[in-house]
């Protein structure tokens, strides 16, 4: 069914042309290609979701910018600074949009959230906790547990709990401390961080793709709580104030990425090179404080070795 008025997927490209024409048969899309750049040499396109391995996505959006064609790139944009920096620079320079696909800034129920929140329903919020993790089975080549595919939990799934306070606060934090497992394969296999933020507000976030961690996240204020289940996908949201409980829920039309895509419809309709809602910078910061956690927890990815990052 079409969620996205107007929207249309035209054309997949992947790295083996016959799994790209198998994935286009069983999905009923028109074209596929064995590389981006023949994509872009066969199809007049408006828009490419870029949902490559992590330390791929800069060369591929970078192609897509260069023919004039936006980009959504799905988190992380790239797997460090120099990565995100290089793809927003092209973007910027070409005046093409550009966003990461950060889908849960546009679910929803977050506007329910903070609706509740600048209502004080929950007074001065003090503290959010959150993670998202899961048990995977240990595989070195897999993408979760390769480092020359920039694996680990924190830019797989750290990276939404950490986007979850920003939002909620404002700001990127103040003061973090992490510790962290680092397993055989030299990725990140589970992640806990400590943060403050500005307006005396705390955070406790957490990530793993070797335990599975409560996927609920409680905002707590000075008057009340709020806790989204399944937050990272969610469509629904607990308030609990004043001795009572409310529940508001916002059912997805389809699988809650519709919402992201829309938002890249809307902006390229409009002309628009960047969200406001997703913003470039806002990318660049979040890319940045990766960089850092990884750093302090002692997680570098061969590549970046090789090029002296």
């Amino acid at each position: 069914m079409e969620v996205v008025e107007g929207a249309c997927v035209a054309a997949v490209a992947g790295r083996d042309a016959g799994r790209a024409g198998a994935f286009a048969q069983d999905h009923g899309i028109a074209a596929s290609y064995g590389s981006v750049g023949e994509m872009l040499q066969g199809e007049e396109l408006d828009a490419v979701y870029i949902c490559t391995p992590h330390p791929s996505h800069a060369e591929a959006a970078v192609a897509c910018i260069d023919a004039g064609v936006a980009v959504l790139v799905e988190k992380p944009i790239a797997p460090n600074l120099d990565g995100a920096t290089r793809i927003v620079e092209a973007a910027q320079a070409a005046g093409v949009f550009a966003m990461e696909a950060m889908w849960t800034r546009f679910l929803p129920i977050y506007e329910v959230v903070r609706g509740w929140i600048d209502d004080g329903r929950i007074g001065d919020v003090r503290q959010v906790t959150a993670s998202f993790g899961f048990a995977a089975p240990v595989m070195p080549e897999h993408r979760l547990f390769n480092p020359e595919l920039a694996g680990g939990s924190l830019l797989d799934v750290g990276v939404y709990p950490l986007h979850l306070a920003r939002w909620l606060y404002g700001a990127p934090p103040l003061e973090y401390g992490v510790v962290a497992r680092v397993g055989e394969t030299n990725v990140d296999e589970i992640v806990s961080i400590s943060a403050s933020y500005p307006g005396s507000g705390l955070a406790q976030l957490g990530c793993a793709v070797v335990a599975n961690l409560d996927s609920s996240a409680v905002i707590s204020g000075t008057a009340g709580s709020i806790e989204i289940p399944v937050f990272w996908a969610a469509d629904r949201a607990i308030l609990q104030a004043e001795g009572l409980e409310e529940t508001e829920e916002t059912p997805h039309p389809a699988n809650g990425f519709e919402y992201e895509i829309q938002e890249v419809v809307d902006c390229v309709r409009a002309g628009r090179t960047e969200s406001e809602r997703m913003p470039l910078s806002l990318t660049l910061e979040m890319a940045g404080l990766c960089d850092e956690i990884r750093a302090r927890i002692g997680v570098a990815y061969p590549f970046e070795t090789e090029m002296g990052q």
